[in-house]
């Protein structure tokens, strides 16, 4: 509601004009006055001005919510369609990345250059960091689907070409066939029968972390000597493990044991027994690797801990579990073995997934192959020179 009355200056009278504005998201009510006008009609026609925009806001008023609770409708949808486990990764990363940035601020308030500079940013303090802009984006993307926003401040932002972890060295995502027999060899030499056990099935099956840490002894065939693959482990913030189905359809699988790897695991699984008979400990899950202080499974990140120690004591390049996966992909292709054998061994859902690996795999073998061809057409003359011998022509 606007009032309006006359004062005096010293360039004669002019008129002022008092509105009540409320705020549309706190409803809060402020008071603004607006002086300087040469007639009464002027002062109404800004009143009328300041009362349309009011109007336009409220009719926008979705524009103002905070994106923190666009962000809590957005979680409550898409965990209607997710794993536990994945839900998890998610919010640490969108509660660690993603809310200190954009959460206290209004939707409108959000510009592409706030996104942009948010990209660049997120560049230098992480090499993977497209996957965490991707949800942010997608945050924005549901409140465009939901009315919030006409259109997403990222439509048009870009990745920017250089970042600071260019120049640095990757970690190797997969061993040869030396660095893994070395590996093996050291750890059946020095190592327990659990970490023997553990990652020699790793190396060799290519099983992932959470399909690993959720075998149980009832998995293993002791007639085919096949090891069945249809669940994975999942271990909740409040330190407790949940079984839930694999990643796929694809995930679920069967897996012929070599020798080696039956008889540890057997081993494994009986000295498991022993123990369960010392401490007379009855467990409804018999998990094939377990903490002996409480028979649970190993939580996943005890795996990488492991194996980080393991690269430094056998001067290994540094590799995560997953490379160990990767590892065994490779190991399948220099063998010989199909890529669509290969992808029902890994349970990949995608023979793309299997295909980025087998491309890896066999670029660095083009490469040998190119320095193969180029030394037999080489021969060195008496001289120390380097020519091609041709043959001619009868």
């Amino acid at each position: 509601m606007a009032s309006f009355s006359k004062y005096d200056t010293t360039n004669g009278e002019r008129w002022l004009l008092k509105i009540t504005i409320t705020d549309p998201v706190t409803h809060e009510k402020k008071r603004t006055t607006r002086r300087g006008f040469k007639k009464l009609s002027e002062a109404k026609a800004a009143a009328k001005i300041i009362e349309m925009e009011e109007s336009k806001i409220k009719y926008n008023l979705k524009a103002h919510v905070i994106f923190k609770h666009i962000f809590e409708e957005f979680e409550q949808e898409y965990s209607k369609h997710l794993k536990p486990s994945t839900i998890y990764r998610k919010s640490i990363d969108i509660r660690k990345w993603i809310l200190p940035e954009f959460g206290e601020k209004r939707l409108k308030d959000i510009s592409k250059n706030d996104c942009q500079r948010y990209i660049d940013f997120m560049s230098t303090q992480l090499k993977s960091y497209k996957p965490i802009v991707i949800q942010a984006k997608n945050i924005f993307d549901y409140a465009v689907r939901n009315n919030y926003i006409e259109s997403s401040p990222f439509t048009n932002t870009v990745y920017p070409k250089n970042t600071l972890y260019e120049s640095e060295d990757a970690v190797e995502n997969f061993w040869t066939k030396e660095q893994s027999l070395h590996f093996l060899k050291s750890l059946k030499e020095n190592e327990n029968l659990k970490i023997y056990a553990m990652f020699r099935t790793l190396l060799l099956t290519g099983l992932r972390k959470g399909e690993l840490l959720a075998l149980q002894e009832s998995d293993i065939n002791d007639k085919t000597q096949n090891l069945t693959i249809n669940k994975t482990l999942y271990y909740k913030p409040d330190n407790t493990y949940q079984i839930l189905k694999p990643k796929t359809k694809a995930s679920i699988r069967k897996l012929h044991l070599d020798d080696e790897t039956y008889s540890v695991l057997k081993d494994l699984i009986r000295q498991n027994k022993k123990l369960r008979l010392q401490y007379n400990v009855q467990t409804e899950n018999k998990f094939i690797f377990i903490k002996e202080t409480s028979f649970d499974p190993f939580r996943n990140s005890y795996m990488n801990e492991v194996l980080n120690k393991l690269c430094k004591r056998y001067e290994l390049p540094k590799i995560t579990v997953h490379g160990l996966r990767h590892s065994c992909a490779s190991l399948l292709f220099a063998a010989g073995v199909d890529v669509k054998v290969v992808q029902k061994l890994l349970g990949h859902a995608h023979i793309e997934t299997t295909m980025n690996v087998y491309t890896h795999v066999t670029t660095e073998q083009v490469e040998k192959t190119t320095d193969l061809l180029t030394d037999y057409l080489k021969e060195k003359s008496s001289g120390g020179q380097t020519v091609v011998k041709l043959e001619k022509k009868q």
